[in-house]
């Protein structure tokens, strides 16, 4: 019987290799590719598995694009949906966060900041004799009905702010300023949404529920999550075209005594209102978020798409994997036979996915990025950020180190002797 070893089987261990090697690259000598030998065995170098997966999945460059084009998809995907969830988050929660107010006091039941019943006005006056209030300020948000110049009609959100000492303003102005909300009929609004409402420049007039409002001021980027736009005015404009009496409010906003402690003093509020709520802006903040995107189901269907896209990123470089695997297999059986470990041989595979998985990656956060500059004229806007695109990178290898395990399993358990039948 024929005695099989290591060292006899290392003439066979460079046949292979240079056969590999020239079907690709007929003038790379083999030499240039592993280290001589030792006296007992070949020593596997980190280079030549880099070499062999390289080699192994650009054998088929059309297949090679496929599973690039796959994973750029699933990227692309991910990226997309994620990034449209967190500017629906960041959008539905914009006035508790631009607002310059520690605590919340809101409408008993409020789930988040654009729909709320009312408060009663002198509610203030009990916030501001409790210890650690330093001011307290009403603010109204109400929906109510815009009369564009065209008489055609459109639903916006009344934002009522006291213009002299604002707890919440305007922000990103490209022309006028919140003083400019003192004039009598005086209204701001975001230029996103100006083509919807039907004006465009400072001056207009039209008509909030049969009342004259003329444009004092522009901003720019003021997103809604409902997509009714808002309409900042003074708090007395905001009464009259709300239909709020003058003794009730949407909400109060208030501030804190610098150095307070915010837990103790929004349970010390919530006990001198037991009929309203009280949220420090943090949890009002996530409150909206969680009412938008969980409970009326936007999120789910935006996480949704999202693992819809790492499965279609598996799948498709999963089944290019095993198809190169397959058809290298007697190849994968010699370097086995020659001495080859398990984890070198599972190293080769894992290459070849990590490398389609670069550079889909690559590709896919490309386009989502010139998708996010190109939408940010859009009413849906696109945040990516620095923590979001790392994490899809670590999502994106370990998307491709699962698909690789039916391979690394088809490898592994492949016979060495059928090399010599």
């Amino acid at each position: 019987m024929w005695r099989l070893n290591k060292t006899s089987l290392e003439p066979c261990h460079r046949v292979v290799l240079l056969s590999m090697s020239i079907m690709s690259d007929p003038l790379q000598p083999i030499a240039t590719m592993v280290s001589q030998p030792g006296k007992n065995q070949p020593r596997w170098q980190g280079s030549v598995a880099f070499r062999l997966a390289w080699r192994n999945i650009t054998r088929d460059r059309i297949r090679l694009i496929i599973a690039v084009i796959g994973v750029a998809f699933a990227v692309l995907l991910m990226t997309v949906q994620l990034g449209l969830l967190i500017g629906f988050a960041t959008i539905s929660s914009s006035l508790i966060d631009k607002a310059q107010a520690d605590i919340w006091i809101v409408p008993r039941g409020a789930k988040d900041v654009d729909q709320a019943g009312y408060l009663i006005e002198r509610q203030k006056y009990r916030a501001l004799g409790v210890a650690g209030v330093d001011s307290a300020q009403s603010l109204i948000v109400r929906f109510t009905e815009w009369k564009r110049p065209d008489g055609g009609t459109e639903s916006v959100i009344v934002v009522g702010i006291d213009p002299v000492r604002p707890a919440l303003q305007p922000w990103n102005f490209i022309e006028g300023s919140v003083d400019d909300l003192r004039i009598a009929d005086g209204v701001v609004i975001d230029e996103l949404y100006s083509q919807k409402l039907g004006v465009s420049k400072i001056g207009q007039t039209v008509e909030i529920v049969g009342h004259r409002a003329r444009i004092v001021g522009i901003t720019s980027q003021i997103r809604t999550f409902t997509q009714s736009p808002y309409v900042f005015a003074n708090l007395n404009n905001a009464r009259v075209w709300t239909g709020l009496p003058d003794e009730r409010t949407t909400y109060l906003l208030v501030r804190a005594e610098q150095g307070a402690n915010l837990i103790a003093l929004r349970n010390t509020l919530q006990a001198a209102m037991p009929a309203s709520d009280v949220y420090t802006a943090r949890e009002f903040s996530w409150r909206t978020r969680v009412y938008w995107l969980i409970t009326t189901g936007v999120g789910a269907a935006l996480l949704i798409a999202a693992v819809l896209g790492v499965i279609v990123g598996m799948v498709i470089v999963s089944q290019t994997l095993y198809s190169a695997t397959m058809e290298r297999l007697q190849e994968y059986a010699t370097i086995r036979a020659m001495g080859a470990t398990n984890r070198y041989l599972q190293t080769i595979v894992l290459r070849q996915s990590l490398v389609s998985g670069t550079l889909g990656y690559v590709i896919g956060t490309t386009i989502a990025i010139i998708v996010a500059w190109t939408s940010r004229g859009s009413s849906a806007t696109l945040m990516l950020s620095y923590p979001l695109i790392i994490i899809l990178g670590i999502v994106t290898l370990s998307m491709c180190v699962g698909a690789s395990l039916i391979s690394i399993r088809k490898v592994l358990r492949v016979d060495t002797a059928s090399v010599f039948r």
